[in-house]
């Protein structure tokens, strides 16, 4: 296992990079994953792992949780580093965490058929609202996810860690444009607070939709609305305004998928 404890390090540097800047997933192809959960997620989908960093000399204390899925990855023969505590820590991965990471390679861009159901996320920037959308994505059977401009970086560390393993389950593509989002054969749907059809009551096609969600605050944008053939809102009781964008998302496309499962598209 090899040690780290410079700052300087020129490898420690560009992990330090990755950990505190988005655009260098996005420039690097490479992320960062922390947990024990992530790594069976990352070795069970058989995605490719680059490097173990593990906190600490090395010296790994008697009955550590994460032992087996380090065994696994030296058996696969995935470089192995030790990193300084304190370096470790300035990574800010998570508090508290197991003291396991790896680096990831992130997949290149599917250019694959759309088949099924989609779910469209326009700029929606906090991090743990997208990982927590991609959970419920792959919770419901939704496998394609795409995002436009504005939203954060699916492949961010915080993204990852929210997700809690979603990744590996899905179809993500990112930078999507309104535009290119016309071409495709789906029946777009924008979800809205006020002012529309309520979900409880519309039908919904049999053939593939796509759900588009915008940010708490700011909603959908109007470009994306122009794609939409349909806007709903889900019914709130009197006082509620809105809901958290991730739950609104497991309404809608849970409710799709009661409707699919029992063979009833209509309300």
């Amino acid at each position: 296992m090899k040690q780290i404890s410079a700052a300087a390090n020129s490898t420690y540097r560009a992990w330090l990079k990755l950990a505190t800047q988005p655009r260098e997933v996005r420039s690097t192809g490479l992320t960062l994953g922390e947990g024990t959960h992530l790594v069976q997620a990352a070795l069970e989908a058989a995605h490719p792992i680059e490097a173990v960093i593990v906190r600490g000399n090395g010296s790994l204390p008697n009955g550590w949780p994460a032992e087996p899925e380090l065994a696994r990855l030296a058996a696969l023969g995935v470089p192995l580093y030790a990193l300084a505590a304190t370096l470790y820590d300035a990574l800010g991965l998570v508090e508290h965490g197991i003291g396991l990471t790896v680096v990831l390679r992130v997949p290149q861009t599917s250019t694959s058929v759309v088949t099924g159901d989609v779910l469209y996320l326009d700029g929606i920037q906090d991090p743990g609202n997208v990982g927590a959308l991609l959970r419920v994505a792959a919770a419901a059977g939704v496998s394609h996810v795409f995002a436009g401009s504005g939203t954060a970086a699916l492949w961010a560390h915080k993204v990852l860690r929210a997700a809690q393993g979603a990744h590996f389950a899905l179809d993500l593509r990112e930078q999507v444009t309104a535009d290119a989002l016309r071409a495709l054969p789906v029946h777009w749907i924008g979800t809205v607070v006020a002012g529309s059809t309520s979900l409880w009551q519309v039908d919904l096609p049999r053939e593939p939709v796509g759900w588009v969600l915008g940010a708490e605050g700011q909603g959908v944008s109007a470009e994306a609305l122009s794609i939409c053939a349909q806007r709903l809102r889900i019914p709130l009781a009197p006082g509620v305004e809105s809901l958290n964008v991730a739950t609104a998302a497991a309404v809608c496309l849970f409710e799709r998928r009661r409707r699919l499962t029992e063979g009833t598209p209509s309300a």
